[in-house]
C-alpha cells in the first residue's frame, strides 16, 4: 500500500516580513481530507562549512548569538543571499569569518535545521588545502577563528561546550562519510 502524507497548501496569510526571514500561516489540506494551520518561517536558506587544515585540525568560530544569550562555537556559516550559489556563499563565509581561503571545496549534503517550522535549508561543504588569510566580517559580526585538533572538538561536544546544531550535523555527516 503507497501512502501519501502529503499536505497541500489551500491559502497563505503573510503575518511579517522581514529582512531575514518572513512568516505566513499556511491552511492546508490534510491526507484525512481534513484541514489544519501551520505556521511557518521563510528563510532563503545558508551553508556550513567544515574546514580542515593540513594538519588535520578544525578551524570553527567563536561568537555571541543573540537569540541564545550566549556565545557559540561553531564552524562557518551563512545566509545565501537571492541566487547565490551555495559553494561561492560556502567561500566568502569561510574568507569572511576565519580568513581562510580553501584549494578544494566539496558539497557534501543538505540539512534542515528545523523542519516542522521553517524552510531553511543549509548546504554542506567540506573545506580542505586551506590557506590562511585575514577574516573580514560584516560590520555588524563578531568573531573570533578557533582551531581544534578533533580530539579537543570530540572533549568539547562531550562537555555541551560545542552545542550547535549545524556543526553537530556536518561532524555527523563527515564522521559518516569518512570515518
Amino acid at each position: 500500500m503507497n501512502l501519501d502524507f502529503t499536505e497541500k497548501q489551500i491559502s497563505r496569510k503573510i503575518i511579517y516580513e522581514g529582512k531575514v526571514v518572513d512568516l505566513v500561516i499556511d491552511e492546508v489540506s490534510l491526507p484525512n481530507g481534513k484541514s489544519a494551520n501551520r505556521e511557518i518561517i521563510l528563510h532563503s536558506g545558508g551553508v556550513v562549512v567544515l574546514p580542515i587544515t593540513k594538519e588535520g585540525n578544525l578551524v570553527l568560530v567563536e561568537q555571541f548569538r543573540y537569540a541564545t544569550g550566549q556565545t557559540l562555537l561553531e564552524f562557518p556559516a551563512g545566509r545565501l543571499n537571492k541566487n547565490e550559489n551555495p559553494e561561492k556563499a560556502a567561500l566568502r563565509e569561510l574568507k569572511e569569518e576565519t580568513g581562510f581561503t580553501a584549494g578544494k571545496i566539496e558539497n557534501f549534503n543538505h540539512i534542515f535545521m528545523a523542519p516542522g517550522f521553517c524552510t531553511e535549508r543549509l548546504f554542506v561543504f567540506l573545506a580542505t588545502d586551506l590557506i590562511k588569510g585575514e577574516a573580514q566580517p560584516d560590520e555588524d559580526e563578531f568573531v573570533r577563528t578557533i582551531i581544534l585538533k578533533p580530539s579537543e572538538f570530540k572533549d568539547k561536544i562531550i562537555k555541551s561546550e560545542i552545542i550547535d546544531a549545524k556543526t553537530l550535523a556536518i561532524w555527523s555527516i563527515y564522521l559518516a562519510k569518512f570515518l
